[in-house]
């Protein structure tokens, strides 16, 4: 207290004093012991006054010089003193308390001040180019990198907001550059920095962004990593289950494509297989490689077919495509059945002998076309499957004899041809019976 009282004889002028005037004393509380710079009227400060009525002026005092003032009401007052009041340093503050008619003058204790300039925090923000913020350490594609941006935020340790700039630099092996430099916004964001198409290199780096600091603030740094990914050439394979497949059974052809990056890795995506501008199917990759076949048995027409694998490339992979297969869709083997109305006839009487066939395809479908009917090599009759009501040979076109009888199908653009088996006997016998000569 004799500290105090010496302070306060040597700034304070005395006020008019009265017999009656009841003691009193003064109590100072900041509201920190720590101020910040440039944001030290944040910092309440309380006077408490014992005795007396408990009313009057007090002020906050720092030697001679006024921090603060208010006025005491019930025993206690608050004021803050201004921003930017103080440089950084450690001051001894008290609190003076004017008294009036009633209440004597008091003046607190000496109390150690400190006014600090703050630490601050920074932040690094990612967007993707749809606008999403990447929360993983960015994996770009080099030539591709155009749409991300980045943004640098700062923030108090304590209290307000930092100004100034954010400045963004990327360190890789060969050495560091400056992305951009931002100035902060009243909330302590700094502007978007858009990177172009191959504004950094293939490879793993350190970004940073630097908070350069204020008046007010210190700087600070946050660093995340980024990893700039080279797209590569590829080479697609196409191998076939078999070079041949029957019409109507495509479905059994199965086609199977490998990628292969130039540099390894594992491509991911789709590859088509088409014909011209057919598309057979469709593989979805998977460590590099898939199958896929048609899920008709009809898509091509019998005929040979120069094929193309594509692959659609992904993020790291380029596209490529194999040309070197040929699928040949042959047609469909056929079953020919005959059957004879009678494996017996008279000379003379071989239109009565009806020859009927069946042609039963391997898988499904209606063969066209037409059929012959042979005696050995030579033809007896034919039937269009169009109709396919059968056939009969002429009268009198056979012999006395036996005759080994097939039924030839000729075939279509779709379906081969095929023979009946085993050969049919067929008996030509005397007419038993002749008519009268009138």
């Amino acid at each position: 207290m004799a500290m105090c009282a010496a302070v306060a004889a040597e700034t304070i002028t005395a006020g008019p004093a009265w017999a009656d005037q009841e003691p009193t004393s003064v109590a100072l509380t900041p509201q920190s012991g720590t101020a910040y710079l440039g944001y030290e009227d944040q910092d309440q400060m309380r006077v408490d006054v014992a005795g007396g009525d408990g009313l009057g002026f007090f002020g906050v005092r720092l030697g001679s010089t006024w921090l603060c003032t208010g006025s005491v009401v019930n025993h206690t007052g608050t004021c803050s003193m201004p921003a930017s009041q103080l440089a950084v340093g450690t001051y001894q503050i008290f609190a003076y308390y004017g008294g009036n008619e009633n209440s004597a003058q008091a003046a607190s204790g000496l109390l150690t001040l400190t006014v600090a300039k703050q630490t601050s925090s920074t932040s690094l923000t990612v967007l993707d180019p749809n606008g999403s913020t990447v929360t993983n350490d960015p994996m770009l594609v080099f030539g591709n990198e155009q749409g991300y941006s980045f943004t640098g935020t700062a923030w108090a340790s304590h209290v307000g907001t930092p100004t100034g700039t954010v400045t963004i630099t990327d360190t890789t092996a060969s050495g560091s550059f400056t992305i951009c430099t931002t100035t902060l916004d009243r909330t302590g964001s700094g502007g978007s920095c858009f990177l172009g198409a191959t504004t950094l290199p293939v490879g793993s780096s350190q970004l940073t962004a630097v908070y350069n600091g204020d008046s007010n603030f210190f700087s600070s740094s946050v660093q995340r990593t980024i990893t700039v990914l080279a797209v590569q050439p590829t080479t697609t394979t196409l191998t076939l289950s078999a070079p041949s497949v029957p019409y109507d059974a495509e479905q059994t052809e199965i086609f199977t494509a490998r990628v292969t990056p130039a540099a390894g890795g594992t491509p991911t995506g789709r590859v088509t297989i088409r014909t011209g501008t057919t598309t057979i199917c469709t593989i979805t990759l998977s460590a590099g490689t898939g199958t896929c076949r048609t899920t008709t048995g009809n898509l091509l027409r019998p005929g040979t077919y120069p094929l193309t694998a594509t692959y659609s490339g992904d993020a790291t992979n380029t596209t490529s495509t194999d040309t070197s297969q040929t699928l040949i869709v042959a047609k469909e083997p056929t079953t020919t059945t005959l059957t004879m109305s009678a494996d017996t006839i008279a000379v003379g009487a071989e239109d009565a002998e009806v020859f009927t066939v069946e042609i039963t395809p391997a898988t499904t479908g209606t063969p066209t076309g037409n059929v012959t009917v042979k005696a050995g090599a030579v033809a007896i009759c034919t039937i269009p499957l169009a109709n396919n009501v059968g056939c009969s040979p002429k009268p009198s076109l056979f012999r006395v004899g036996t005759y080994q009888i097939t039924a030839t199908y000729n075939g279509d653009s779709t379906y081969t041809p095929s023979t009946s088996t085993p050969s049919q006997t067929l008996t030509v016998v005397e007419l038993l019976h002749k008519r009268p000569n009138i």
